[in-house]
Formats: C-alpha cells, structure tokens, sequence
C-alpha cells in the first residue's frame, strides 16, 4: 500500500470502528417535540471522526516545523471541542459555559492555524484573528444545528473536504483527505444507505469536532491562499450556513427568537413534507459538490474570482431557500416555529 494511502485508511477504519463501539455502549438520544426522530437512537458516534482524523495524523508526512505546529494546534483543539461536545452529548451543559469554552476554542484555533488577514485588502493582526475566531464558532454552531437528518453531515462537509485537499498542499492536503475518510467511515452508521433511517447520531461530538477540523484546514488554506481567495471559504460551507443563516433572519423578521430551539430550518421543512431522510441528504451534497465546482472554477480563473462568484452562490442559495419555504407554507407549515 502506498504511504500516502495509510492517512486515509487509518482514518475511516478508526471512525467506523470507534462509532461502531459507540452504537454498542447505547448513549441514547430520546426524541422531544423538535425531534426529527421518532426512537430512541444512540449517539455520540461523531467521536470515531474525531479519532479517525487525529489518528491518521501519526501517517502524515511533516517537513516544515511550521506546518507541524499547525497540525497539532489543529488536533489540540480538535480533541478540545470534542470534549466539550461529549460530555454535553451525556449530561447536556449549560449555554453559557459551552458558549464561553467554544469561543475559547475559537479564538485559540484562529490564532495558532491563521488568521486571515487579507480579504482582497488588508486586515490588522488582531480583527483578522477575531474574525477567524468568528469564523470557527459560527461554522461550529452551525454544523451542530444542521446535524439533525441522517447523513446530512457527512454529505455536506465531504466535498469540501475534498476541494480543500485540491487546493491544498503537502500535509495538509491529506489532512483534508483524511477528514474526508473519517466521515465516511462514520456515514456508514449514520446515513440511510440501506434503510430509511441511519443506525447512531453523531452527537454534539461529531458535529462540533468535525466543524473545527474543517474550519482549521480551511484557515490554514486561506491564511497561505492569494489575496481575495478567502471568499471560497464560505463558499464552501454555503449549503450549511446559508440555511442556518437566512431561517435565523426569518425568525427575527417574524418577532420569533434566533436562539430558541425549532424546526423551521429547510431541511427540517422538507423531511416535515415527507421527504426522505436520504433524499434530504443527497441534495444538500448535491448543493455542496456544485458549490465546491464553483470554489474550483473560481480559483482557476482568479483570486479576485472568489468574492463575486460567492455572492452568485449566495444569490442561488437565497432564492432556492425562500422556494422551500413558500412550499412549506403553501402545505400548511409553520415556517418560524
């Protein structure tokens, strides 16, 4: 087996496996009224990403001492928000120490794997830092809130992890191809690829472990990328948080609280009409490779590329979301529950 083939392999084996053992310990996640699930379904599997990734670090080939401390920064914060995410999975924790420790996490990430500084003009040090922080913590709380229909993670932060494995270089192009792995070894237990519904959640573990690797890598890419390419980024990640994004406005425009627990996300509204967990998850991948076909075509083109085809994406996202909600609607949905 080629060396550079190890990283991968350790990276799915440890998270399917690492899931595997999770489903068998039954951390069940009992369903309430914003449920999306009707049983009690174990969960916490979203630690085998955590492990699957870290793990095939040990297999990455690392020659500047730079891209070292970058790496295990990287893991450092990684097993840091998995923590906080695992022990909130078993006894839930209060909103404002998690708030408090994920801006931490946040503000440590940024620092150590950036920051930005340069958004086609230049930043200073410290509000590049601030809004790199910013960055990990809304990419972070927003994988938590879309980590609510089967398969849906995994569909959406896989191609994204791939494009920044295209983009990116050296180690951390495997780091990215490694992330990638390990969702798919946990997809094996969450996604309903042989029934309707997936076997074992993710978890607070999952979704905030899996955010911070994916907003590391991303800030690691960009903080090295030519001016203005910093708008990819987002661009990435816009199936995820344009929905969380555009639902939170509709709230606020409707008088309805941003941070009170609902079901008003697109998703959500489409898995209330009747589709299918599976179908669910295939358009947001599908969303998602088309806006990783769009990351690529725009980096090719030029640096300068990034921000106007961004706003293109945003301007589709916004209109294919405002579609969904008119449908909703029109079935007799509450669309700001």
């Amino acid at each position: 087996m080629s060396a550079l083939a190890w990283p991968l392999v350790a990276a799915f084996i440890l998270a399917w496996s690492v899931a595997g053992l999770i489903w068998r310990a039954r951390i069940l996640d009992h369903p309430n009224q914003r449920s999306n699930h009707v049983q009690p379904t174990p969960r916490g599997g979203g630690l085998g990403i955590v492990v699957g990734f870290v793990g095939a670090l040990i297999f990455i080939p690392v020659m500047a001492p730079s891209d070292g401390a970058a790496l295990v920064a990287l893991a450092l914060c990684t097993a840091m928000a998995a923590v906080l995410g695992f022990v909130d999975d078993v006894v839930t924790l209060n909103e404002r120490p998690k708030f408090a420790l994920l801006s931490l996490i946040s503000l440590a990430l940024a620092g150590m794997t950036g920051p930005v500084t340069d958004l086609g003009f230049a930043l200073p040090w410290m509000i590049g830092w601030l809004g790199s922080a910013l960055f990990v913590f809304t990419l972070a709380n927003t994988v938590n809130f879309m980590d609510g229909s089967d398969g849906l993670m995994a569909a959406s932060l896989i191609p994204p992890a791939l494009v920044l494995a295209i983009l990116g270089e050296g180690p951390f192009m495997l780091a990215a191809l490694a992330l990638a792995a390990a969702l798919a070894g946990f997809a094996v237990w969450n996604a309903p690829l042989l029934s309707a519904r997936g076997r074992l959640f993710s978890g607070d573990v999952g979704s905030l472990g899996a955010a911070v690797i994916l907003a590391g890598l991303a800030l690691v890419w960009a903080s090295r990328a030519p001016s203005g390419s910093v708008w990819l980024v987002p661009l990435l990640v816009l199936p995820l948080l344009g929905d969380v994004l555009l639902t939170m406005a509709a709230r606020v425009k409707a008088g309805r609280s941003p941070f009170v627990a609902h079901r008003a996300h697109a998703y959500q509204l489409l898995i209330a009409m009747g589709m299918s967990h599976g179908r669910v998850a295939m358009i947001w991948g599908g969303m998602s490779i088309a806006c990783g076909v769009l990351a690529l075509i725009a980096n090719a083109l030029s640096p300068i590329a990034g921000l106007p085809v961004f706003l293109l994406a945003v301007t589709g996202f916004t209109v294919l979301h405002q579609m969904c909600r008119r449908k909703a609607r029109a079935a007799g949905l509450d669309t700001w529950q």
